[in-house]
């Protein structure tokens, strides 16, 4: 009786412990792969959520963008004057510690810049090359309003020997990989919704350049969530904190309503590969979870029926019992391996 009650008692030792495993491993494998991804904390319920999530609300003028300015239009006054305005607003705009300055100053070289004096609110002024320049608001330097703004974001008049030499547009610096990263989500299986409450000229010419035909403008990314949950969609949205850190909630919708927005999975920042990692980490850990308990459930299955036979001694059953925990083990950390194989891969692209 003992050759068969010891081997038994092996087996239903080993079960929780594989369980366990099964369990708590694919947890500490996202909090490390989640540190080198940007992700953060993920809720308990987050991994059950995230698998119905069938969209992604995000606001493009945060997360595909890269939150400098960059020059998007020059109009000279006279179009034989471009490289003129180019030099001489580049050159003054070296000493413009500014976000517009700093786009500005990619135009051209330092040059020899002397007499420097911003006037807040408006722009600069200096002397380049001995030639007085002032870099500012179009109604400060008196430019031509006939002149009609081509592109949309900010844009500044350029003044030289008191004469007016043109307007520079800048505008947000759309992510190099915003297409890349929103194709991403659509392969994970949440394609986004590019939702900003910023103006439709903005949020347009984001969407045109991230290549995304679904977005909607002067609105509130939760409240177009909402309004999908109410349609009976599982609707993920990115929601900036207080403390400037980004959140991934789901929002569903029940019979009272939309229900508190849950599975929240923090992240560094909201950029669009953050995210994608965020939601990918997620799944991955739902699936990684699944199998391996799966698998323990099923060598539990297999190695108990052969103890109540008497065809395992203590050892083999002992020795097999060590082999089904690192099966689990081995099954709940292969998901990651693979995600952070591919996710590196995407990153080096």
């Amino acid at each position: 009786m003992n050759a068969v009650l010891l081997p038994v008692g092996i087996v239903l030792l080993a079960a929780p412990v594989a369980l366990l495993v099964a369990l708590l491993l694919p947890w500490w494998m996202a909090r490390h792969v989640g540190r080198r991804l940007g992700v953060g904390t993920i809720s308990s319920e987050a991994p059950a959520l995230w698998p119905q999530v069938q969209t992604l609300v995000l606001d493009p003028l945060t997360s595909l963008t890269t939150g400098h300015l960059v020059v998007t239009d020059v109009q000279p006054t006279d179009p034989d004057h471009e490289r003129n305005l180019r030099w001489f607003a580049g050159a003054l705009a070296h000493s413009y510690d500014d976000p517009v300055g700093h786009a500005l100053a990619k135009l051209a070289g330092r040059g020899r810049v002397t007499d420097v004096a911003q006037e807040p609110g408006r722009g600069i002024r200096g002397s380049v090359d001995r030639h007085p320049v002032r870099v500012g608001e179009p109604a400060w330097i008196g430019h031509d309003e006939t002149l009609e703004q081509a592109t949309v974001g900010t844009m500044v008049a350029v003044e030289v020997d008191h004469r007016p030499l043109g307007r520079i547009t800048v505008a947000d610096e759309v992510r190099a990989d915003a297409c890349r990263q929103l194709e991403r989500l659509r392969t994970i299986g949440t394609p986004p919704v590019l939702v900003s409450p910023g103006s439709e000229e903005a949020v347009a010419r984001v969407a045109r350049l991230a290549a995304s035909t679904v977005w909607h403008a002067a609105t509130d990314p939760a409240r177009v969530a909402d309004d999908l949950a109410a349609g009976g969609a599982t609707v993920g949205l990115v929601r900036t904190e207080p403390d400037g850190t980004t959140t991934l909630v789901v929002v569903t919708h029940g019979p009272a309503g939309p229900a508190p927005h849950r599975g929240a999975v923090a992240t560094g920042n909201g950029a669009a590969d953050t995210l994608a990692h965020a939601v990918a980490l997620t799944l991955c850990l739902h699936r990684s979870r699944r199998r391996a308990a799966v698998v323990a459930c099923g060598l539990v299955l297999v190695l108990l029926p052969l103890a109540v036979l008497g065809l395992l001694v203590p050892l083999v059953a002992l020795a097999l019992a060590a082999l089904a925990w690192l099966g689990v083990a081995l099954t709940a950390v292969w998901g990651f391996t693979d995600l952070q194989a591919d996710e590196e891969e995407a990153a080096s692209r």
